[in-house]
């Protein structure tokens, strides 16, 4: 039971990570006016990573 309730908490930390960094790369657009200025990129890039370790869990997740 506490190995599923920390399983749910990282999930939580995930998930609210990339929530956060959608909302910086959106005001980061915004600021810069570009999808090719380097906060843009670093933004998106750092978003990339927590996206594909989302699914790598979700992926294992299914194949259990």
């Amino acid at each position: 039971m506490c190995l599923l309730h920390y399983a749910s908490d990282g999930e939580d930390v995930l998930r609210y990570k990339i929530d956060s960094l959608r909302s910086q790369l959106a005001n980061a657009v915004s600021e810069y006016n570009s999808f090719t200025a380097g906060p843009v990129v670093q933004l998106s890039q750092a978003l990339d990573i927590y996206i594909l370790e989302s699914q790598q869990k979700q992926s294992k997740k299914g194949r259990k």
